[in-house]
């Protein structure tokens, strides 16, 4: 049976889908890290992919090529785009790069998820009594961690959520023929600033510049440790729907079958 790929950008979010998905050995494909594990009779595959659409998309192709997929999920955090809380889940229903940098703002080519698999993971998230919040998910190549931003961008898409990497592994997906979805829990929201311009940490000299932000405006500090809260409240409910979906009804196949 081919496994599952399931992708997500950070170690954060890995460690909360593997408090719900136990993996008990390590594929290395083209140098990365790809964590095996099995629920019932479905195989699993966890991959970080590391931050943005140029990193997850590498990885994804790299992984895709060279590993058949029955399913790819992409995974993880997400601010939401319309009304909703921290730790709800969004499940996309189409994915598209969104630049709102871009001189007119430059929208790619809209990726569709799987419907059936879609209906699935809606019907997964109600049995665990998670709120859901469905539509398109924007994915876009920086950080938008202004507020203003934000509610531009929903203006432009009339999208529910946002994310960094969708877009790529959605691509990377369907260069291959795989189904694709999208399963993320909110952890910032429209009408709210992150802490700092997280772009800064990107950078080859990241650390310094981000530190730099955070000493000469304290009142981050106390942002931070907001965006912390929600994090953690964001985790949970992720390790939740993948716990609850794995065991109901035959794993993470059930919407294929």
């Amino acid at each position: 049976m081919l496994p599952v790929g399931i992708f997500v950008a950070t170690r954060w979010e890995l460690q909360a889908v593997r408090r719900a998905l136990p993996t008990d050995r390590v594929a290395t494909v083209s140098g990365i890290r790809c964590y095996i594990g099995q629920s019932g009779d479905q195989l699993y595959w966890l991959i970080q992919t590391g931050v943005g659409p140029v990193a997850a998309g590498r990885v994804a192709r790299a992984v895709l090529t060279a590993q058949a997929m029955s399913l790819v999920i992409s995974t993880g955090f997400a601010c939401a785009l319309a009304p909703a809380q921290v730790g709800d889940l969004i499940l996309g229903t189409e994915v598209f790069p969104f630049d709102l940098e871009e001189v007119g703002a430059v929208k790619g080519e809209s990726l569709l998820c799987d419907e059936v698999v879609h209906s699935a993971c809606v019907a997964a998230a109600q049995d665990a009594e998670l709120v859901v919040r469905t539509g398109t998910v924007v994915s876009a190549p920086v950080v938008l961690w202004r507020a203003e931003d934000k509610r531009r961008l929903r203006q432009l898409t009339d999208a529910t959520g946002l994310d960094m990497e969708s877009a790529a592994i959605a691509s990377a997906a369907r260069g291959q023929g795989i189904p694709m979805a999208i399963m993320r829990t909110v952890s910032d929201l429209e009408d709210e600033d992150l802490p700092l311009d997280f772009n800064l940490f990107l950078g080859p000299t990241g650390w310094a510049k981000g530190l730099w932000s955070l000493v000469s405006r304290p009142s981050s500090l106390a942002e931070l440790n907001r965006l912390r809260r929600q994090s953690r409240i964001a985790a949970d409910r992720l390790t939740e729907w993948f716990q609850h979906y794995a065991k109901a009804g035959g794993g993470l196949r059930r919407g294929l079958r």
